[in-house]
């Protein structure tokens, strides 16, 4: 007669597992399919999964990338907070002070240079300006 015991899924398990009575073998796969089959797990890991997507979204907000930030939340969590916290800004820079601002902008919340008109000055009259008044 076989005793009905509840199996787990786990290192100790399948480290006294005897290899050769396919019965347990069998008992061990079974118990390991049903816990990672079971819906409250998977449950738990899409919350886990949004909330970073939605935190990495955060971030990408103020970097001026939100899709980023929110495919890097997702996919790799804090990790990918710190991906998207780190890279470049997706915000257009003043051709000037060269610090973001953010887009169609008419001047720069910086340095208060009006942007559409440096965007179309060509970079030897801007070279040009920077280097006049200055002698050898």
């Amino acid at each position: 007669m076989k005793s009905t015991m509840t199996l787990e899924c786990s290192f100790s398990a399948l480290a006294n597992l005897d290899q050769s009575d396919p019965d347990a073998v069998q008992a061990l796969l079974h118990a390991c399919t049903s816990t990672l089959l079971d819906p409250l797990l998977w449950k738990w890991a899409l919350l886990i999964t949004l909330g970073c997507a939605v935190v990495g979204a955060v971030i990408g907000v103020a970097k001026g990338r939100w899709l980023a930030g929110l495919l890097w939340g997702a996919a790799l969590g804090p990790i990918g907070w710190l991906v998207i916290a780190l890279s470049k800004s997706g915000h257009p820079e003043c051709p000037e002070c060269g610090r973001p601002n953010v887009p169609n902008a008419k001047a720069c919340r910086h340095c208060g240079v009006n942007l559409r008109a440096a965007a179309l000055m060509s970079e030897r009259a801007r070279l040009k300006r920077n280097d006049s008044g200055r002698g050898w």
